[in-house]
């Protein structure tokens, strides 16, 4: 429909009791609708990443040496997608998280890895930083966090100290224990 047609319809609507309200709710209900950004998803469920863009695309990310599983998938703003690659691990009877990855256009763009376990992560800027928390896999006295640039990887804070602290830097409102 031509965009003059368009234009004449939104007017027609908007003089309509109650008119504004539906265009609103129009715009927030209605997938792809202009303000919104469509983003991929992350399926979990194979061990592996598969990742659904908007159009239907469909894309299995390679699993990592002795990966077992993921978990934690998350999708940022700007559509980059991250999860945690899970591992067994001869002392414990149950998974752990060693590396996070993140992902975006079709490519891994980003790896983490923990010496230790990670416990939580969540995006930051939009997309364009990630935080994460990683410490001991049991008796941990104090949260280790990092804020990473998502492009290079570069350091940008690190931080150690109670995650249910007031004083705690803003980055890590998102990570739990």
């Amino acid at each position: 429909m031509p965009h003059r047609l368009w234009i004449e319809r939104i007017a027609d609507v908007m003089t309509r009791p109650g008119g504004a309200i539906f265009l609103v709710a129009c715009l927030i209900v209605v997938p792809g609708a202009p303000g919104q950004s469509a983003r991929p998803s992350v399926d979990v469920r194979s061990g592996a990443a598969g990742i659904t863009l908007p159009d239907g695309q469909r894309f299995v990310v390679p699993k990592e040496k002795g990966q077992v599983g993921i978990s934690q998938a998350q999708v940022a703003a700007d559509g980059t997608a991250g999860w945690f690659v899970e591992y067994n691990v001869d002392t414990v009877s149950f998974p752990i998280s060693g590396m996070l990855v993140l992902w975006r256009a079709g490519k891994v763009i980003q790896r983490f890895q923990s010496e230790q376990v990670f416990y939580s992560w969540a995006f930051y800027a939009g997309g364009k930083q990630v935080a994460y928390h990683d410490g001991p896999l049991h008796g941990e006295t104090a949260s280790h966090c990092e804020l990473h640039d998502v492009t290079t990887g570069r350091v940008i804070d690190k931080w150690d100290g109670d995650l249910d602290a007031d004083s705690k830097p803003v980055w890590t409102a998102g990570l739990t224990h």
